[in-house]
């Protein structure tokens, strides 16, 4: 619920500003602020989480987080529904780092990726049901049952685990809070998630989008330069000397254009181009969603028995594959080239998460795992708007790119234009009503829009077909995963190998 709400309001977005009387800019801060927000509590947990038991914790950022949402549901002005978002992303923001940290404590390096994959059930279904989800609420029962709809199952989930969940207390010692460090990563977060989420539309040469430039490498900067000189650092960049724990966040970026170019462009290419309403769109993708549901857990046992080298080799060329085989839609195409590679895709996207989170954390020293999930939940935001920025602003250059060439490769005003189009659009000249009596005009407009709606098309092929080139290009980092100390060892002695190995890792 937590994943789902960061993408569910998007669809709700014209009548949030219907109901309040605001214009665009200001109601997207219901999506900016949630996402700003939970990206910032994020790194803050793997220093709570070292002073107080998990239970209470998770339970309290349950509670607030479904506060929130019932705030959020009974919003009576614009201010108040962005406060209760906020709000409502400081509770959803901490659940996902300490979800993770729990299963990490609570099951041995051997049964991690089983435990993960169905953990990582969430991660990985929500965003492909959000806009199907928001739209269908929101036309039914209107705007603020997307929100509402948290509140019995928060309510359920609260009692559950106060009388089923058991105090769990991370394996570390309490360390000093590192505030400058921790302000100058925030820093660095909200520059660079808002120049990514931003630099379409306002420009990325924008005074703008500089400004936010210049907040993120400030930030970037100053907290690496702090965390090197401080004694006890809110992230240990030591960590990051462990090959497989690199390695996974880097990779969990290159996952993120796979994961949002099913969820960002194939819902935009069914509506734009294909004409489906968002509920039709949405139910073309969850062939998508079924097959990640479905293999999550599976993918999970084979990382407790497969190297994740092999495991994400072949999930990478999965989702590379289906985003290539995407690069030939058009408006025409039929039902086995819109649900198959979307089912080889959620095979590879399963493939993708489950090994390489346990990967990371079966690599890092037990005492580590809070402040290591923690960043690997920031690495999965930082990456997912990556993958959405550079998707889109590939799309728009393409779609402009095919534009012009067929704009001068078929001008409007040609003869051969003026015939295809008077035969296109016969009917439409004769019997619209318009402004533009002129049968001739009429015909150029038209024109013109098949030249654009080509352009559309072409423009989603490439984009594809680049998110496809994407995921095929990180299979080298692949490679270099190291399997773990129980896949090589018997299971009596690999928490013995890979406490020695994280020591002399983190020693050097």
């Amino acid at each position: 619920m937590a994943i789902l709400d960061a993408n569910i309001v998007n669809v709700a977005m014209p009548h949030m500003m219907s109901s309040f009387g605001v214009d665009r800019n200001k109601i997207e801060w219901v999506a900016t602020g949630f996402m700003l927000t939970s990206a910032s509590i994020m790194p803050f947990m793997g220093w709570v989480t070292c002073r107080i038991n998990y239970k209470i914790i998770y339970l309290g950022c349950l509670g607030i987080f479904t506060i929130a949402s019932g705030l959020c549901a009974f919003a009576w002005n614009y201010e108040s529904l962005v406060a209760a978002r906020i709000l409502q992303a400081l509770g959803g923001g901490a659940i996902q780092p300490i979800g993770m940290s729990i299963v990490a404590e609570l099951f041995e390096p051997h049964e991690r990726g089983k435990a993960l994959g169905i953990w990582g059930m969430g991660i990985m279904v929500a965003p492909a049901i959000g806009p199907t989800l928001g739209g269908y609420l929101t036309d039914e029962f209107g705007w603020r049952s997307i929100f509402s709809i948290n509140l019995p199952i928060g309510i359920l989930t609260l009692l559950l685990g106060f009388f089923w969940m058991w105090p769990i207390h991370a394996r570390t010692g309490r360390r000093p809070f590192d505030i400058a460090g921790y302000f100058f990563l925030v820093m660095f977060l909200v520059g660079s998630l808002t120049a990514l989420s931003n630099g379409q539309e306002k420009g990325w040469d924008s005074d703008y989008i500089r400004i936010c430039e210049a907040f993120a490498t400030i930030g970037i900067v100053m907290f690496i330069s702090i965390e090197l000189a401080v004694k006890h650092p809110i992230l240990n960049l030591n960590l990051f000397l462990i090959r497989n724990y690199c390695l996974s966040v880097l990779l969990s970026v290159f996952r993120a254009v796979g994961l949002f170019g099913s969820v960002f462009l194939f819902p935009l290419f069914l509506q734009l181009v294909m004409g489906y309403t968002p509920i039709q769109a949405g139910m073309w993708m969850m062939p998508n969603a079924i097959a990640v549901g479905v293999m999550m857990p599976v993918a999970g046992r084979l990382a407790d028995k497969y190297s994740p080298k092999i495991l994400t080799i072949i999930g990478s060329i999965a989702v590379g594959s289906s985003l290539i085989v995407f690069g030939n839609l058009d408006p025409m195409s039929q039902w086995p080239i819109l649900v198959l590679p979307q089912i080889v895709r959620g095979i590879g996207l399963a493939l993708l998460l489950s090994p390489l989170l346990a990967a990371a954390l079966n690599a890092v020293p037990r005492d580590e795992l809070p402040m290591a999930s923690s960043f690997l939940n920031v690495s999965q935001n930082i990456g997912g708007a990556l993958g959405i920025a550079l998707l889109n602003n590939h799309l728009t250059e393409a779609i402009h790119f095919h534009a012009v060439r067929l704009g001068e490769a078929l001008p409007p005003q040609s003869a051969e234009c003026y015939r295809l189009a008077f035969k296109a659009a016969a009917i439409k000249v004769y019997r619209s009503p318009g402004m533009l009596a002129d049968v001739t005009m009429k015909t150029v407009l038209t024109a013109e829009k098949m030249i654009y709606r080509n352009a559309q098309v072409l423009g989603f092929n490439n984009s594809f077909f680049f998110g496809g080139l994407i995921l095929l290009a990180c299979i080298p980092l692949c490679f270099l995963l190291k399997p773990a100390a129980h896949h090589v060892a018997g299971k009596s002695d690999a928490k013995m190998e890979i406490e020695t190995e994280n020591q002399i890792a983190l020693s050097e």
